[in-house]
């Protein structure tokens, strides 16, 4: 019995001891805690510009106390100064800052109840806003960089492929020129072996321009190369072209003299015009100048239909299977004048000037040229 009751008495004595230890414990928790809360609310009141109140040994001798007073004076100032709401403006913004940059951050704007508490929220929402705006920095300068990158490739693209074409139209130009056809860019997988496939096409070509050329030098007639001398009563022109048809050759080598005879003609017809006009004295009389002129354009016309003889002619088989035809005219332009005096003396339009057109020497030299060739 006697140890029973001892082990008693030693089992309510360690819980004695343990609920007192505890007691302790939990009195110097809370004795740290008000004092950390006491330090922030004086913090907080001279952040605020005042001084905190001091404590009272006889009214404000306890801690609590002490801390109402302290909080009714960091009310009090906030109160007086606005800085509860102008907080809670400046946190609402910070917040919505937050969520501009990354509407899924978190915030703290709807935790925090207590005022001292949004102080801590401030500093921690700016630095958020910090982060997040290095964040998106970052992130529009990698944009922008990727964005000029790629414009910078577009427009070195753009200017490859501009040049290409230039390319393509210049050596297609040159095989044009060189009297071939392209080759076609579907018959060519690539666009590099299109370009390098034209450029064969031009040297081919130009080899086989430089045979055709010493075949056609070594085969042109001595007439040709240096044609009869013309006077004021006949002219010669010469002509020379290619077809693979013998005929058509001659033709348009034909052709190509009649289109060289027109414009001697039309020179040399003009010529005279003016100079009638000139002797004339119908410089004023811009009615007679205009049927003169109209008459010597209606003669060119004429000329390259009839009047001329072909007097030499040579057609040349060329190793491509074509003819190189030349030729050789020689053209009366007394005719020319004949027709054009004719004209004149026939013309209503200029009946009241005809004396004075027939009294320059320039008609007369017409009618002495018109003889001499009718006499031969």
């Amino acid at each position: 019995m006697r140890k029973i009751t001892k082990i008693f008495l030693n089992l309510f004595f360690v819980f004695i001891l343990v609920t007192s230890y505890t007691t302790t414990a939990n009195a110097e928790s809370a004795k740290q805690k008000d004092l950390r809360l006491i330090s922030e609310l004086k913090e907080n009141i001279e952040n605020l510009g005042e001084t905190p109140i001091k404590k009272k040994p006889f009214k404000h001798n306890l801690r609590k106390d002490y801390i109402a007073a302290l909080k009714e004076q960091l009310k009090k100032i906030e109160k007086e100064k606005g800085i509860k709401d102008k907080k809670q403006v400046l946190l609402d913004d910070l917040c919505k800052q937050i969520k501009e940059l990354d509407p899924d951050a978190k915030t703290v704007c709807d935790e925090s109840t207590d005022a001292l508490d949004k102080d801590k929220d401030v500093i921690a929402l700016k630095k958020i806003i910090k982060e997040k705006e290095e964040e998106k920095t970052v992130k529009e300068k990698a944009a922008k960089e990727k964005a000029a990158k790629e414009a910078e490739e577009k427009v070195a693209k753009q200017e490859e492929e501009e040049k290409r074409e230039i390319s393509i139209i210049k050596v297609k130009k040159e095989i044009y020129f060189l009297g071939g056809t392209p080759i076609s860019e579907f018959e060519i997988e690539t666009e590099d072996a299109y370009l390098q496939a034209l450029r064969k096409q031009i040297e081919e070509l130009k080899i086989q321009k430089e045979a055709e050329e010493k075949e056609i030098a070594e085969s042109i007639p001595e007439w040709f190369l240096i044609p009869p001398q013309g006077s004021d009563v006949l002219m010669y022109v010469r002509g020379t072209a290619v077809s693979d048809q013998l005929q058509l050759a001659l033709d348009l080598a034909t052709n190509a003299a009649l289109r060289s005879l027109g414009k001697k003609v039309e020179t040399r017809l003009a010529s005279k015009s003016k100079e009638t006009i000139r002797q004339a004295g119908m410089g004023e009389d811009q009615p007679s100048k205009t049927e003169i002129n109209l008459i010597s354009s209606t003669v060119v016309d004429e000329v390259t239909v009839s009047g001329f003889e072909a007097i030499e002619t040579k057609l040349v088989s060329l190793d491509n299977g074509s003819y190189r035809a030349f030729i050789l005219l020689e053209y009366p332009v007394a005719k020319a004048y004949k027709t054009y005096m004719e004209k004149i003396e026939k013309s209503p339009e200029l009946k009241g000037r005809l004396t004075e057109i027939k009294n320059t020497d320039i008609y007369k030299e017409l009618q002495k040229a018109v003889s001499n060739f009718s006499d031969s």
